[in-house]
C-alpha cells in the first residue's frame, strides 16, 4: 500500500508569492553595471488574481469629478471615461522593500537624465554589500514559491542582481527562489489572445449556412436584360399596327410597363471609312521595321520565382509578403490592429496600450507598481504561464564578475 502511495505523481507547486522587481542602474550591460536603486513589491497569489474584478475605471481628469462621483457613484455619462481597458487596483498588502546604494562609478549625465539620480545625491550611501544580500533574503522570507517578476529580467535584472550577489559571495543564499520575465510572458499570453480570437470568429463564420437563406430570394424572375426589353417593345408595335412595314426604323419609342427609357434605330447603313475617303489623308505612313530584340533581363533566382516551395511548404513569395505584413501590424489605443510600427513591448508602451494612460517611467518602486497593474490585468491568465514557465534564479549567469587584480577602488 505504501508503495502504491509513493509511485503516485506529486501535483505541480503553484506560485504562491510574486516579487514584481526593478533597477536602477549605471547604464547598459556592455559596462558591467552596479546598481544604484532596487525596488521589490509582493504580493500574494490570490491577490494578484483579485485585481482582475478589482478594475474599475477612472476619469480622464480627476478635476471634473461630479458631486455624485465624490459620493461614490458610477458617474452618468461614458464621455469621462478615456481609457481602453479599466485599471486594477493595487492590493491592500502589499510588501515594499526599496534601497539605494552608492555605485562607485560615475552616473553620466544621459543616465541622470533618465532616471534622476547622480554621484552627488547618492554620496554617502553604502554600496551594495553583504548586509545589502541579507536584508533581500529577509524579505523574501515568504509563503513558498516565491517568484521574482521582471520586464526584460532574463537579459538584465536577472543576471546583474546576480553579479551583485556574486561579488559578496551570497548567491547561494536563494535556492528557492524563482524568476519570471514579464516581456516573454506578455508576448505570449497576447499571441493567444490573438489566436482564441481567430478561432472564435472561424467558429462564428463557419455557423452561418447558405441553405438557411430564404428561397424565396432565390425564386425572384430575373430581370430582363435591355436588349430582350427592346424587340419585346418592337414585336409590340408591330402587333398594334403602329409600325407599317413602310415606316422607316428610325425612331421608335418603347413605352412599356415600368420602362422609361426611349430605344432609337437609325435605318442608315454604317459605311466602314476607307484610305481613299479619310479627310486630310495623303499619306500613309509606311510600316515600321521589326525592332531590335531587347536586352537581356536579369533572372529571377530559383528561390523567389511564384510557384517555388519556400520555408515550411510555402511559395517564398507568399512567405515574403506574410513577413512583411506581420512586421508592420500593430496596435491603436482601441486595441485594434493597423498597418504601422512594429508592436512594442516596451513596458511603458504596454502600459499605455492598455489602459491608454501614462506613468513615470525609471523610478524603481512606480515601475513595479505598473508591472503589477499589468500583470494584473492579464490575471489568471499570467499566473497559468508564471506556473508553467517560471525558472530558478540559480540558472542565471552573472553579467559580470569581480576582478581579480589588483585594484584601487576597494568596491570594484
Amino acid at each position: 500500500m505504501e508503495m502504491e502511495e509513493a509511485a503516485k505523481p506529486k501535483e505541480p507547486m503553484e506560485i504562491q508569492t510574486f516579487v514584481f522587481f526593478d533597477l536602477e542602474t549605471t547604464g547598459l550591460a556592455a559596462g558591467n553595471p552596479r546598481i544604484v536603486e532596487l525596488s521589490m513589491l509582493a504580493v500574494s497569489r490570490d491577490h494578484l488574481l483579485a485585481m482582475k474584478d478589482s478594475a474599475t475605471p477612472k476619469p480622464s481628469d480627476s478635476s471634473k469629478f461630479s458631486s455624485s462621483q465624490a459620493n461614490g457613484h458610477s458617474p452618468t455619462s461614458n464621455t469621462d471615461i478615456q481609457r481602453k481597458n479599466p485599471v486594477p487596483k493595487l492590493p491592500r498588502v502589499i510588501h515594499k522593500y526599496t534601497r539605494l546604494y552608492y555605485p562607485w562609478k560615475v552616473l553620466t549625465p544621459q543616465v541622470e537624465a533618465i532616471n534622476g539620480l547622480n554621484n552627488f545625491d547618492l554620496e554617502g550611501l553604502p554600496s551594495f554589500d553583504e548586509a545589502s544580500a541579507q536584508a533581500l533574503s529577509l524579505f523574501l522570507d515568504l509563503p513558498k514559491p516565491v517568484t521574482l517578476v521582471a520586464h526584460n529580467g532574463k537579459r538584465y535584472d536577472f543576471p546583474l542582481l546576480m553579479a551583485e550577489l556574486n561579488r559578496v559571495g551570497y548567491v547561494d543564499k536563494f535556492p528557492d527562489l524563482q524568476c519570471i520575465d514579464s516581456l516573454t510572458a506578455i508576448k505570449d499570453i497576447d499571441g493567444l489572445i490573438e489566436r482564441e480570437d481567430i478561432a472564435n470568429i472561424t467558429k462564428l463564420a463557419e455557423s452561418f449556412n447558405i441553405d438557411d437563406l430564404d428561397d424565396s430570394f432565390m425564386e425572384e424572375e430575373p430581370m430582363p436584360s435591355k436588349r430582350q426589353r427592346s424587340s419585346e417593345c418592337v414585336e409590340e408595335k408591330g402587333r398594334q399596327g403602329n409600325l407599317g412595314p413602310s415606316q422607316p426604323l428610325e425612331s421608335v419609342s418603347c413605352a412599356g410597363q415600368g420602362n422609361h427609357h426611349n430605344l432609337e434605330v437609325s435605318a442608315a447603313p454604317l459605311i466602314t471609312p476607307v484610305k481613299s475617303r479619310l479627310p486630310g489623308q495623303t499619306h500613309v505612313p509606311p510600316t515600321p521595321s521589326k525592332l531590335a530584340a531587347p536586352p537581356p533581363q536579369p533572372t529571377t533566382p530559383e528561390a523567389l520565382q511564384p510557384g517555388v516551395p519556400g520555408p515550411s511548404g510555402f511559395p517564398a513569395k507568399v512567405t515574403k509578403e506574410s513577413r512583411k505584413v506581420r512586421r508592420t501590424l500593430t496596435y491603436e489605443n482601441n486595441g485594434k490592429r493597423k498597418v504601422g510600427t512594429r508592436l512594442s513591448y516596451a513596458q511603458v508602451n504596454i502600459f499605455k496600450r492598455l489602459f491608454d494612460s501614462e506613468y513615470a517611467a525609471h523610478r524603481a518602486e512606480t515601475d513595479c507598481e505598473a508591472l503589477m497593474t499589468i500583470c494584473g490585468h492579464y490575471g489568471s491568465k499570467f499566473v497559468e504561464w508564471a506556473d508553467t514557465f517560471a525558472t530558478s534564479f540559480s540558472t542565471f549567469n552573472p553579467m559580470w564578475v569581480k576582478r581579480k587584480s589588483f585594484d584601487i577602488n576597494p568596491e570594484g
